[in-house]
């Protein structure tokens, strides 16, 4: 059942933590905690729906620079999970992604794959703050969690409701043999239930409903032009930046061909 619900081994699980904690520590020591803004002080992070739920988010490395592309089709909780997902590829596979230049390659990369999943649980809820917030706030027996208690943690530390679930098993705090029955209720067909209850434990459905948000770094804009201008990528290169966030090298009035100067 520890494979069926992705448990990682205990070993493999410390050494990931030991890596997050090593993360959290450095940006902490600059004043960033949130995922997002993490993000934001690393790569050019791009917040956009897609039309798929196929795909959360990818990573990629241009012109010395990292970008980062969330679905904010997902949920937000989700969608926090897939930022921190992100940043391990960041930080510990910078000279894969510098030399591929596009998105990693999930097949070849399985076990960074896997390493960057583990690390995002490890990074979002640490191990000692969620045992103090689940004695706090639930301290119940870890055969008669609820729901409503998994609501609680989750809402505490901005992940998805199954994140959290997974979390609390791996951690010891609530029993393997609940979780499918906790789980039933952030199926699809349970989503109105598990707004219903979100909202009795007075919390808003902001983290189980999509953001749908809209961000683009106008940095992001200003530093693809430049790169244009400046003769470092081809016209082409720069349709392609653009694309990425819907948009078009004529928006801005450039026409193939035609010389720029800054």
């Amino acid at each position: 059942m520890k494979k069926e619900i992705n448990i990682p081994e205990e070993l493999f699980r410390l050494r990931m933590k030991e890596l997050a904690e090593d993360v959290r520590i450095k940006f902490a020591k600059r004043g960033v905690s949130d995922i997002f803004d993490i993000l934001s002080k690393i790569a050019f992070l791009i917040r956009k729906p897609l039309d798929t739920h196929e795909l959360s988010g990818f990573i990629t490395y241009f012109e010395d620079r990292f970008i980062v592309y969330l679905n904010s089709g997902f949920t937000l909780g989700h969608e926090r999970y897939t930022a921190a997902h992100e940043l391990y590829h960041i930080v510990y596979n910078e000279d894969i992604l510098k030399k591929e230049k596009v998105f990693l390659d999930k097949e070849r990369y399985k076990d960074e794959d896997i390493r960057a999943d583990v690390f995002a649980a490890e990074f979002l809820m640490p191990e000692d703050y969620v045992k103090e917030v689940f004695y706090r706030t639930v301290n119940v027996d870890m055969d008669e969690v609820l729901p409503k208690h998994i609501i609680r943690m989750h809402n505490h530390f901005k992940v998805s409701y199954k994140a959290m679930l997974k979390r609390l098993i791996q951690l010891k705090l609530c029993s393997m043999d609940r979780y499918f029955d906790l789980l039933e209720i952030c199926s699809l067909d349970n989503k109105d239930k598990l707004q219903s209850l979100t909202r009795k434990e007075g919390y808003t459905i902001d983290l189980i409903i999509p953001s749908n948000t809209v961000y683009v770094p106008e940095e992001y804009v200003v530093y693809v032009k430049s790169n244009y201008e400046n003769g470092r990528i081809s016209y082409e290169d720069m349709k392609k930046s653009f694309k990425f966030i819907d948009l078009d090298p004529m928006d801005f009035g450039y026409e193939k061909n035609k010389q720029y100067n800054m």
